[in-house]
Parts: structure tokens; C-alpha cells; sequence
């Protein structure tokens, strides 16, 4: 019984009474070790899997070779070298002193599954490299298998301890060339920072992958999670190992909806999403390899039903008594922000990664450009500023990006090429509305105040004026020039042959021009938009007046209220309504029927 766990109820006395209590025992590692390690051909394979022990090394020997009642006086050096410790590096301590000293994550797990798991790899590595010594061996996997999944404050605590149980070895470069050579040419065609700590991640889940056919990446929202799994599904099908991908949200669907239904009057099953994508994978032929993403955070409601997946058994058991086999050439992944609400034994069966917040290199090539002008920002942002909603610095950064993306399209007259003054104004308008866009008007006045005294040489809208400017009423026009948002605020006509609806009238003014402004820059590259505010702020004014634009025949736009009691079917219902799909071989996909 393990109460503890996240979903679960304790029993109650009248029936635990029922039932025979069994006591568990926790095994011995160090049995299990040396076994694991004979059977994969290390020879030292007793002395690996026990705790070092010091041995007065002093032979017979040596004792006749020193004169008697000499007084002769040894030197210290021979004495090390008669009394010397045999400590030979092993295994099972490493995982005590990780319980130990690292600190208490819910994704750590150090327990016999993960044991099992690296003296597999171990094993690997000794049939590929015989060269190698097995201390290197039992080193390197050690390192491999575990800096993965480690947070950022307990890696070097972790390598720390590694170098204390291995003094003195250094590792030699037995690294996966091919593939790193792939996931740069990912990396460049897919416009990415291949920088090594970001190569290295996946370098580290293609490790595990070959160990674990459950796979878990960790860490928020915008670190890159599933980046790297596409990179590394690509890069493995460069090499010639074609990978594909089924990606689903459990999050957004109920369990029935997830694994499927049982109707009690008829005895009929239907199939949920998760198990129609797992029958679908075994159809897949043999020379491809499936990645079942589950991409949404971990529910206990769910996770619990794929404990038998995630096992040595791995096989899907349904409720209405299917046991559905893993295809052997498929892997499972999770994209969760964490693991909460998973319990312990869900943790050790699956190979962890956690990714941080983002790395420095890759935000260092937007912050360095400007002279850490957007760094500085940034931190008196988050720091004194209040948002109206929390935002990670990873998402701040790609707003500034999609916005200075949107800028760079908009052709300069004449042809010509951007300028690098007209460059930095770009870069300031779009640091701006990134930085500035969750924030109330009087946080925004404090913002450009502390930017535009910062000691950088920037090019401020009124750089050059004695009065202090708003930087937030300027935009840049196509010649590169600030502009004040009043100069394109265009007039507005009441229409006289027709009584427009109240709710439908905008008259334009600098605040939602803009936003509309703002709204199509973000659009326009096809991404998705979120107006916030209090009620009353012409958000969905402004969302209808930017729709109405555009012909009814090029873009649709339906207007949906959200509410705690709405479901994904009557989303989906209404938006099913208006929508079809033309196919090559003239079939046609239309709305659902009763809709």
C-alpha cells in the first residue's frame, strides 16, 4: 500500500483487516550489483560493486629488507608507499551519497531501476570499447546517465563527488561525432544556436533513449523541451534512422477521452486518443521509429494507467481487458513543466531530463548586441515592476523576437536595404512592447525612464531633445524615422446611409491604433495573440475591427465565450461549424453532422 501517492486514498481499518499484511524488504544492491556487472563481462566485477576498504599493504618482504637496530631512519615517502589504501572506485556508494547530499527533487530518482538501468549502459559500453579500463567505464556511465536529469545547483556537487570516487581518472573522448555533427545541421536549418550546452542535452537524451523506452524532459515553459526533441528526432533521421512523431496534450482531454470508454448498456469500447495513437504505432513498419509525445503536464488521474507501459512489461492494459503490446521500434514522451502529482514508482521508470530556464549563450546573442541594454531592462522589470501576469524570460525574448520579426518584414522605399541605425530602432521598439507589454501605463512610464538613462548609447525616440519623450508613443516608420502614433491616426466618419451598432464603433485613437498596429505585426506571421485588461478595454472591439478588415472569403473568425463549464467538444462543435477541407483526391471534410 502506498498511501502517500498522489491519487490515492488510505484504507480504511474495517478493511485492511481483510487482508494479510505483507512486509517489503528493501533488497541488497550490492548483490545485485556484482551480478549485473559479472554478467556483463567485468572482470573486477567484486570489487566495483563493494565499498572501499584501506589494507595495510606492509609484505614480509619488506620487513627482512629494513636493518634492525640500526637506527635507520625510513624516510616518510616509503612509508606511503608500504601503507597504501586499495581503493578501487564502485558503485553502489555514488547512489548513497547522491540520496544523501544532492538536494530533494521529486525527479530524482537513485533506486535499483535506475541502477538496472546503468549497469545496462555499462555493459553496452564495455562490448563497444574493450580498450577502455572498467573504472572509465563505470565513470563515464555514471556521468552520463545522471548529469541529465541534475538541476542546476547540483551538478558541480555531483561532479564534485564523482572526481572524489574516481581520483585522479580523466575521462577520454569516446563522444558520439556523428551525431553531433547532425544536430548542428539541424540546428542551422531550423535557424537554431547550436551551442554546446544545448548540443550536449541531446546528446544526453539520445543516450537515454537507447536505455529507456520511457523518456521524460523537464523544465518551464519555453526552455526548449520540444525543440530538442525535434532536433533530435531530425537529426536521427539524417544519420538514417527515420523517426516520426505523434503528439498529443492529455491534459486537454479527460481520461476516458484519453484511453477510452466502456458502455455499460451495450458493451461497446471506443477507443480514446492515447490508445487509437498507441494501435496506430504498431502498424508503423519496422525500419521507423515512433515518439509518442504526451505533451501537458503530469495528471495523477492518467499517469497511474501507464505504470504497466513504462515497466519491463510494457504493454497498455484497458479497462475493457485489451493488453496491448509496446511496438518494439516506439518510444514514450513526456513534456511536463514537473512531476507533482507523479508519484516515486512513476519516477523510476522513466529517463529523466531537465532542461533549464535557457542557456546564457543563446540569450547573450540578442542582450550583447545592444551593450546589455535589454539585460538591464529585463532585471528592473522583474524586479520592480509589477505585471499583470507572470512571465518567464524565455517568453519576454520571444516576444521580442516575433515582434522584431514582424518589423523586419516591412519593405523600406525604394528597395533599399535597413540601415543599422533603422536595425537599432527596430531592436528598441521591440525590446519595448516586449518588456513593457504586461505592464500597467504608470509601470510603463517608469520603464522608459530608467532605459533612457541608461549609460548606453541608444537611439531614443527624442535622443537628442532637451524635454524627455514617452519612447512608448513613438513608432518607426518604413524610412527608419520615429514617428509619433497621433501622426497615423486616421480620422473618423460616421457613416451616413446606415446606424452602425454601439458595441461595433471604434473611433481611432494612438492607444488602439497601436495595438491593431502591434496585433498585425504578431498575425501576420501566423502566431497566436492574447489581449489582456480589465473589463470594458475595447479588447474585443479591437479584435473585431482587426478581423473585419479582411474578406469573409479569405479569413473566417468566430467569437467563442470561455467559462469553467466549457468543454473541448463545444469548442470543437463551434468552431466545426464553418470549416472544410478539400483533399487531392477530391474528398471533402465538412462540418460534423448535427452541427
Amino acid at each position: 500500500m502506498n498511501p502517500g501517492y498522489a491519487g490515492r486514498q488510505e484504507l480504511p481499518e474495517n478493511l485492511k483487516i481483510q487482508f494479510r499484511s505483507v512486509a517489503m524488504m528493501v533488497p541488497d544492491r550490492q548483490i545485485i550489483i556484482r551480478v549485473k556487472l559479472a554478467s556483463c563481462g567485468f572482470k573486477e566485477n567484486i570489487l566495483l560493486a563493494q565499498e572501499p576498504q584501506y589494507r595495510h599493504d606492509v609484505t614480509t618482504t619488506t620487513k627482512c629488507s629494513l636493518p634492525r637496530n640500526t637506527g635507520t631512519v625510513m624516510p616518510f615517502n616509503s612509508c606511503c608507499t608500504i601503507i597504501k589504501p586499495h581503493h578501487k572506485p564502485f558503485y553502489q556508494k555514488i547512489h548513497v551519497l547522491c540520496e544523501e547530499q544532492l538536494s530533494k527533487q521529486v525527479h530524482y530518482d537513485f533506486g535499483l531501476r535506475n541502477i538496472l538501468s546503468v549497469l545496462r549502459t555499462m555493459g553496452s559500453q564495455k562490448r563497444s570499447n574493450p580498450e577502455f579500463t572498467e573504472e572509465n567505464i563505470m565513470m563515464r556511465v555514471l556521468k552520463e546517465m545522471n548529469v541529465s536529469k541534475l538541476v542546476d545547483e547540483d551538478e558541480p556537487l555531483f561532479l564534485s563527488l564523482i572526481d572524489d570516487l574516481f581520483p585522479g581518472m580523466k575521462l577520454s573522448s569516446a563522444s558520439n561525432k556523428e551525431m553531433q555533427r547532425a544536430i548542428g545541421l539541424m540546428a542551422e536549418k531550423y535557424g537554431l544556436v547550436n551551442h554546446p550546452n544545448w548540443n550536449l542535452k541531446i546528446v544526453q537524451l539520445f543516450d537515454t533513449s537507447l536505455v529507456r523506452h520511457g523518456l521524460m524532459t523537464m523544465g518551464p515553459t519555453g526552455a526548449g523541451k520540444t525543440t530538442c526533441i525535434v532536433t533530435l528526432m531530425a537529426a536521427l533521421t539524417h544519420v538514417g534512422k527515420p523517426h516520426r512523431e505523434m503528439r498529443m496534450n492529455p491534459k486537454a482531454i479527460t481520461a476516458p477521452q484519453m484511453f477510452g470508454r466502456l458502455d455499460v448498456a451495450t458493451n461497446d469500447w471506443t477507443d480514446g486518443i492515447f490508445s487509437t495513437l498507441w494501435r496506430r504505432a504498431l502498424k508503423v513498419k519496422k525500419s521507423d521509429t515512433t515518439w509518442i509525445v504526451l505533451d501537458g503536464p503530469v495528471d495523477a488521474v492518467w499517469i497511474e494507467n501507464l505504470n504497466s507501459v513504462l515497466d519491463d512489461n510494457k504493454t497498455l492494459t484497458l479497462a475493457n481487458g485489451d493488453r496491448i503490446p509496446m511496438a518494439q521500434n516506439s518510444k514514450l514522451v513526456f513534456e511536463p513543466d514537473n512531476v507533482d502529482n507523479a508519484s516515486p514508482a512513476t519516477v523510476s521508470r522513466m529517463g529523466m531530463g531537465w532542461l533549464k530556464k535557457r542557456s546564457q549563450k543563446e540569450s547573450d546573442s540578442l542582450r550583447n548586441a545592444f551593450n546589455k541594454v535589454y539585460n538591464d531592462v529585463h532585471s528592473f522589470v522583474q524586479q520592480r515592476l509589477p505585471a499583470k501576469m507572470k512571465i518567464l524570460e524565455a517568453i519576454y525574448i520571444r516576444q521580442a523576437i516575433d515582434v522584431l520579426t514582424g518589423l523586419l518584414q516591412i519593405e523600406v522605399p525604394g528597395g533599399k536595404m535597413h540601415t543599422d541605425r533603422h536595425l537599432e530602432r527596430f531592436f528598441i521598439f521591440a525590446m519595448m512592447w516586449s518588456l513593457g507589454s504586461a505592464l500597467e501605463l504608470d509601470a510603463r512610464t517608469k520603464m522608459a525612464e530608467y532605459m533612457t538613462k541608461l549609460p548606453g548609447r541608444m537611439d531614443w525616440p527624442g535622443a537628442k531633445s532637451k524635454e524627455w519623450i514617452m519612447p512608448f508613443e513613438y513608432m518607426v516608420n518604413e524610412a527608419g524615422v520615429w514617428q509619433h502614433w497621433n501622426e497615423i491616426v486616421e480620422d473618423y466618419y460616421y457613416p451616413p446611409d446606415s446606424i452602425p451598432e454601439y458595441s461595433s464603433i471604434l473611433v481611432p485613437n494612438v492607444d488602439n491604433v497601436c495595438i491593431s498596429f502591434l496585433i498585425e505585426l504578431i498575425a501576420k506571421q501566423n502566431k497566436a495573440v492574447l489581449l489582456i485588461g480589465e473589463q470594458g478595454t475595447a479588447k474585443t472591439v479591437m479584435l473585431k475591427s482587426y478581423m473585419q478588415k479582411y474578406d469573409n472569403e479569405v479569413k473566417l473568425y468566430k467569437m467563442i465565450n470561455f467559462s469553467s463549464a466549457t468543454t473541448p467538444n463545444m469548442f470543437q462543435g463551434t468552431y466545426h461549424q464553418d470549416w472544410e477541407v478539400e483533399y487531392p483526391d477530391n474528398l471533402m471534410q465538412g462540418p460534423g453532422a448535427g452541427y
